[in-house]
């Protein structure tokens, strides 16, 4: 097989046909005789290799030869006789040939080997190394984790599931609703929010802050009073 530029110089890049243009003076690619005798008989010896001869009233002849040639080929045999290989013993072969020899043994201790496990002692050991794993991945203690930042920090007990999340906000002066945005979702809830305030000695601030509400992610603040911007750390609780 080849391409048209075997024949011509007048192709494009890698060898391929193209268009000519009138105006740039660029002729387009011929149509070589060789060329098209050669995909003819490309074509031609693949079909005569699978069915019996050409027939010009037979436009699917193609499509038979591809199908025949499938055919000898199936996409996944399971035996040597499935991939036509002739020159291997099957198992039963292989299983029989082994039993003629040593008393017609077929067994370790047939032919006296005592430095070898068999199958089922094989399978028995590695029965109980699995069950060892088994029970360590039941009993074994997660690694605790955590992390901690500037504002924001948290821990998590591996064991219980219990996590912790603390840090430090500032509630701006007057009247203010603030939601604090937790460094990690509770994996279930968050159970308790407490907040203990920062307040300026000798500088009274009168604020009013109590928490409004909470939930996995975040707990919101109201400040209902107060007219200084107050620092104010917080700890939230849950699992």
């Amino acid at each position: 097989m080849q391409r048209i530029s075997s024949w011509t110089d007048l192709v494009a890049a890698f060898g391929l046909f193209r268009y000519g243009t009138a105006a740039g003076g660029v002729p387009p690619t011929p149509v070589k005789a060789e060329w098209l005798n050669m995909v003819q008989e490309e074509l031609a010896n693949f079909i005569l290799a699978y069915l019996p001869e050409l027939d010009a009233d037979d436009n699917t002849q193609l499509l038979k030869a591809i199908q025949a040639f499938g055919a000898l080929y199936p996409l996944k045999a399971t035996t040597l006789a499935g991939y036509g290989i002739l020159d291997a013993y099957t198992k039963p072969e292989t299983d029989w040939l082994l039993s003629q020899k040593a008393f017609s043994a077929i067994t370790l201790a047939g032919y006296g080997i005592g430095d070898a496990y068999t199958k089922v002692a094989v399978d028995a050991l590695l029965a109980a190394k699995q069950e060892l794993i088994d029970n360590l991945a039941v009993t074994k203690q997660n690694k605790n984790t955590a992390a901690f930042g500037d504002t924001a920090s948290w821990t998590l007990d591996s064991a219980t599931g219990a996590m912790d999340q603390f840090g430090v906000f500032y509630m701006g002066a007057g009247p203010d609703i603030q939601a604090i945005n937790f460094p990690v979702a509770f994996p279930t809830a968050c159970r308790s929010v407490v907040l203990t305030n920062y307040e300026d000695w000798g500088i009274p601030e009168n604020n009013i802050v109590r928490v409004l509400h909470w939930d996995r992610y975040s707990v919101s603040i109201l400040n209902s009073g107060g007219n200084t911007t107050t620092a104010y750390s917080w700890i939230a609780k849950g699992n």
